[in-house]
């Protein structure tokens, strides 16, 4: 009668036994089911992984891959010791095991990223894998791979039909609220820095100036800064804004390190159902907490357990029209000599010198609405600027001039079209809000996401692609028309400049800094 493997185990093996027992992190189940013939044998799994298993190189889980594991911690196999034994000591807690494409991170920072993916609404493991079809299932854990290796290899980690779905299901979401993840009267750092990218998007460069102000204005210690400033010497807490641009550009890749993210804040701008924002993921996932420009994105982040709250910063009053030094550039020349005056935002929405204007990037489905109706709209005053480079507006020479010229021409604009670049109904909140609304031009959107604050019919006027010609129509043709309009404008304007609305806005995002800085780690 063969002898019990477990009364034939070492004292080491044994002891070895009791400490992946204590972790928990032995899975039974996957051990079996990838190695059919201990499942044959009758042997207890986990004693056949601590007496044979680690020996042959077999995995103890699907987290844990002995070669890698080894080729970054040698000494963890000297003497013919189990590599598992030391992870388990070296990294209590932890599950994963390497650092795959993210070298600059600590694995207990990468755990809590793989294990936050896990439950972000906008990620399903199997489709993951559907996506990704050289993956093999049984001994993959998807969300840890999409972390590690998928997005810094550029797959893509969302299903486009899942993301649609997720997004309709966030917008009637019960979940926590805003009010949860705010400490009114707590501590706050001395020193706050706001992060941008000096390489990327003006617009979030504007965005980034406007949250400094507001921290400002909330009683913050508050710096704007950007990707050449000494890590070093950072505040005591990081805002970065846009960490989807601000991490992958130039000097950024320097801060993407664990220490920094760890205890930073992400300012999220990106929509979710593109690549930009994937990109992102790693960052957003692993920090102390989220800001989202989106309503239904950060309620997305807090069903992932992380601190999050949807927040827009106050927008200045002055208002950043062309400079003297932008008459020359040839998207300025074409203006109409009244048009090229600086305008006036409470010009009432009759009096206003363009009928129509809009900003925007190519795509698709722009495309489409545009060849459409080209017709229609030939026969009014436009100012259309339908973008073909595949690159965001930066600071260039050539570019730096465009956001100011966006906003200069809302200012004279009676209608600010917004065309959805694709067919997810994101609300663009720096063209809707910041540069039409606050310019006293009337929002004709596509439907929208909903907005907590700005609503249809009452901020802004919604309207499907096939009719908005019909409504533009009434707009300026018909009394009535105007009327609506002007009554639109007007409060639009009084939403986003009433003294005690920018007041409860320094207040809310103060309360949010407080409590993540506040909060202790678990």
């Amino acid at each position: 009668m063969p002898a019990d493997p477990l009364l034939t185990l070492t004292p080491t093996e044994q002891q070895d036994l009791e400490t992946v027992k204590e972790s928990g992190l032995f899975d039974a189940d996957f051990y079996l089911s990838v190695h059919r013939d201990v499942a044959g044998s009758k042997i207890d799994p986990l004693i056949h992984y601590i007496k044979y298993g680690f020996r042959e190189g077999r995995q103890p889980n699907r987290n844990f891959r002995p070669g890698p594991y080894l080729r970054q911690y040698p000494d963890a196999g000297a003497d013919n010791r189990n590599p598992f034994i030391h992870f388990i000591r070296t990294h209590g807690g932890c599950h994963i095991a390497h650092h795959g494409l993210l070298p600059r991170f600590h694995l207990e920072d990468l755990s809590v990223g793989a294990r936050t993916l896990e439950q972000l609404p906008f990620f399903e493991p199997d489709l993951y894998h559907d996506i990704n079809r050289d993956l093999e299932r049984a001994t993959t854990d998807m969300a840890e791979h999409a972390l590690l290796y998928g997005v810094p290899e550029g797959r893509r980690i969302f299903g486009a039909l899942h993301v649609s779905r997720t997004l309709g299901a966030l917008c009637v979401a019960k979940g926590l609220d805003d009010a949860d993840y705010i400490t009114p009267d707590g501590a706050i750092p001395d020193s706050v820095g706001i992060y941008y990218n000096s390489n990327g998007n003006v617009f979030i460069h504007e965005i980034a100036s406007d949250l400094h102000a507001t921290l400002c204005d909330a009683g913050l210690n508050c710096a704007l800064l950007d990707e050449n400033s000494n890590p070093d010497t950072r505040p005591e807490l990081c805002i970065f804004v846009a960490p989807h641009e601000f991490f992958h550009l130039g000097r950024g890749q320097d801060w993407a390190t664990g220490a920094i993210i760890r205890d930073a804040i992400m300012f999220n701008t990106e929509q979710p159902q593109t690549l930009w924002f994937e990109r992102g993921i790693p960052f957003l996932l692993m920090a102390a907490g989220v800001i989202d420009i989106c309503h239904q994105m950060a309620e997305s982040f807090r069903q992932a357990g992380l601190p999050a709250i949807h927040f827009t910063p106050n927008i200045s009053t002055e208002s950043t029209y062309l400079h003297k030094s932008d008459m020359q550039h040839a998207m300025v020349r074409i203006l109409p000599p009244a048009c090229r005056r600086r305008p006036d935002r409470n010009t009432p929405f009759a009096d206003r010198l363009l009928d129509i204007s809009f900003f925007g990037g190519a795509s698709t489905h722009r495309e489409a609405f545009f060849a459409r109706n080209a017709a229609f709209f030939a026969q009014f005053r436009n100012y259309f600027y339908y973008r073909k480079f595949t690159t965001p507006i930066d600071s260039s020479p050539r570019d730096n001039p465009l956001s100011r010229l966006a906003s200069h021409v809302a200012g004279h604009s009676r209608i600010a079209l917004n065309i959805h670049r694709d067919d997810y109904g994101f609300f663009e909140w720096h063209r809707i809000v910041k540069g039409a609304m606050a310019n006293g031009s009337v929002v004709v959107s596509e439907p929208c996401l909903p907005h907590p604050v700005f609503r249809p019919n009452e901020h802004f006027l919604e309207e499907s692609g096939r009719h908005i010609p019909n409504l533009i129509e009434w707009l300026l043709h018909t009394p009535d028309g105007q009327a609506k309009a002007e009554e639109v404008r007007l409060n639009a304007i009084r939403a986003i400049d009433t003294p005690a609305h920018n007041r409860a806005r320094c207040a809310r995002i103060r309360g949010f800094i407080s409590h993540v800085w506040s909060t202790p780690e678990t």
